[in-house]
């Protein structure tokens, strides 16, 4: 916590200020779990080894990085943090699906979300008046993925299952960026400097994304409530076209007619399936 609380007030808009800072505090993040592991005792179904693999390549890399300084050291920061989210990939069957607690791990990956939806509502409170009408569309559209994640990520999951979880926390890696670009497509839409191409694309890829991200995490589904192929080419089709409508008026003046039409979109993938699953399971 005092790590997180130094980070937040050393944060600088010159990142050549900030990367001492910012590598730092995760160096003393990550010596912390290393320490953490480092007395846990080693059985057979412990996969003590694999992580402090990991946490000590990491670390060792973010030290050199610092020692080198911000022009040479920070090729070795990004590398020290690409390595610690990809090497669990590669490593994947070391790690011991029995020793993860699924149940706990949806609850923690479910709360980060929620705080990231958090983080948006308040990134849009100032906007939240009379001349800017697009901002209600916007939580509106805010309010159905929201309504999404909780269908398609926690009502349907299936909690009591032996996973490594590995999907999931991924999965859920790609939903906390999409639901954070999801606030600057929101304030772009009150910038007329922006160039619209660029802002109705990102609008598209960041629903993309967060949809991808939800559909993914249907391998942990109860049976009832798993896709069929045509209900994920249904979901497919109606994306593609909403992306198409939006993508044809992006040099409209009507924003408001833009965003609707997005919206829509996020409502036909959000419920046009799930909906029905969803209270097919609540029935059983």
């Amino acid at each position: 916590m005092f790590t997180a609380v130094y980070l937040a007030n050393n944060i600088n808009t010159d990142w050549r200020i900030t990367f001492h800072y910012f590598n730092i505090a995760m160096a003393v993040m990550i010596a912390t779990i290393f320490y953490q592991y480092l007395f846990t005792l080693i059985n057979e179904v412990n996969d003590k080894r694999e992580f402090l693999f990991i946490l000590g390549i990491e670390f060792f890399l973010i030290i050199l990085g610092l020692m080198l300084g911000y022009y040479v050291g920070i090729y070795f920061c990004i590398a020290a943090y690409i390595i610690g989210l990809i090497l669990p990939i590669f490593l994947w069957e070391k790690f011991k699906s029995e020793r993860v607690n699924f149940p706990h791990l949806v609850e923690r990956v479910s709360l980060i979300v929620i705080i990231a939806f958090g983080e948006v509502i308040v990134n849009l409170a100032n906007y939240f008046n009379s001349k800017t009408p697009l901002m209600y569309a916007a939580f509106l559209l805010l309010v159905l993925m929201f309504a999404s994640y909780v269908l398609l990520s926690d009502k349907i999951i299936n909690h009591h299952q032996i996973s490594r979880g590995f999907v999931l926390m991924y999965s859920h890696i790609a939903i906390v960026i999409s639901v954070l670009l999801m606030t600057v497509d929101t304030l772009y839409l009150n910038n007329k400097n922006v160039d619209h191409k660029f802002l109705y694309g990102l609008i598209i890829g960041t629903v993309a994304l967060y949809y991808f991200s939800l559909i993914v995490n249907q391998v942990y589904s109860k049976k009832v409530c798993q896709f069929k192929k045509i209900e994920a080419i249904t979901l497919l089709t109606i994306f593609i076209i909403g992306a198409l409508i939006l993508w044809l008026v992006k040099n409209s003046n009507f924003v408001g007619y833009d965003l609707l039409i997005n919206m829509k979109s996020d409502l036909f993938l959000s419920f046009s399936n799930e909906k029905q699953k969803f209270f097919k399971l609540t029935l059983l």
